[in-house]
Order: structure tokens, then sequence, then C-alpha cells
């Protein structure tokens, strides 16, 4: 598969929803069925095959395979690309695509991050440091933006070597790196 894919400004507006990119984020993690994601989520079964549509109609996602189980077939979804560059068709959106673009990619965060209260909650304890969040402000130029894409490049890279030495059986952590605006 290419490296990265360069979305449509339809695909971009089709991932202007939350739950529509949390969908995706889960898909990048692994494939998973409709009520799966519906259970990850926390929206109904019938919410999620709406928003699994759209993605499929869209081009973003495909079904990976099926089972029979009797007389259900159950449909697991993939990401079909794992990396989105939508820089390219940036300019075409409108300020109000960009701005529900924005705020659904914060509402991804937001999920992830109840996924993890969720998680400890589960627990009732915690054994040990869970996880952690950092934040930095840079000023928004040319120059740094080419240095926090090299600095993205060098840690996914190091991500990557840590991710071949997993056990199967371990538990896994999410890490997020972003750029967000302010």
């Amino acid at each position: 598969m290419p490296e990265d894919l360069e979305p449509s400004v339809d695909q971009i507006k089709v991932l202007s929803n939350a739950s529509r990119l949390q969908i995706m984020a889960l898909l990048l993690e692994e494939e998973k069925t409709i009520s799966e994601l519906a259970e990850e989520i926390g929206i109904t079964p019938q919410t999620t095959h709406h928003h699994v549509h759209q993605l499929l109609d869209a081009g973003l996602i495909h079904v990976s395979r099926e089972e029979t189980l009797g007389n259900i077939v159950k449909r697991y979804y993939d990401v079909e690309e794992e990396w989105l560059n939508s820089s390219k068709v940036w300019d075409d959106l409108t300020i109000e695509e960009k701005k529900n673009y924005k705020i659904a990619a914060l509402g991804t965060i937001k999920g992830m991050a109840n996924r993890g209260i969720r998680y400890i909650q589960d627990k009732e304890r915690i054994d040990q440091e869970v996880g952690w969040v950092s934040f930095k402000k840079i000023s928004f130029t040319e120059e740094n933006m080419d240095k926090v894409d090299e600095i993205f490049k060098e840690t996914i890279k190091k991500l990557d070597e840590l991710d071949d030495k997993k056990d199967e059986d371990e538990e896994e952590i999410t890490m997020l790196i972003a750029t967000l605006p302010g």
C-alpha cells in the first residue's frame, strides 16, 4: 500500500464528524465489527451502521473479511489506507468544513481519553502508571511545522521499533501524537 493517500474534499467532509473519526481511529488499530465499534464508542449499533456506511461510500474503509456463525454473518471493517494526508485539499474546504473537521478531531481525542478513563474505572485500581499527557505551544510557522513533521516521523519510527518487540499477550496502550490549533 502507498504510504499516504490524498483524500478528496468529500472524504474530509465525511470525516468532519466525531463518531466517524473515532471509528477511523479504532480501525487504524485493528479491524472491528459494527457491534465492537458501537460498544467502544458508546453509540447504538444502528447509528454505528449509518456512520460505517458513510465511510464505506467515501472509500475510506472496506470490509476486510466475513465470518458466518450459523445464520449470522459478521463483517469486519478496516481502514482503506493507514495514513491520510489532508493537507493537499485543505485549501478547498470552507471555513465551516475546516471547523467541523477540527471539532471532529478533538471529539476523537475526547473519545480516546474517555476509553482510558473507563479502563481505569473497570480495573478499580491502578497498579502502575497508565499514562500521561503533555503539551507544548510553539509558534505556527512553516519552519516550525517542518521541524514538527520531522519529530513526528522520528517518533513513529521509534514506536514501530517498540511494536516489533511486543509480546502477543501483553496489554496495549494508545499513544496519541497531535498538533492542534491555538
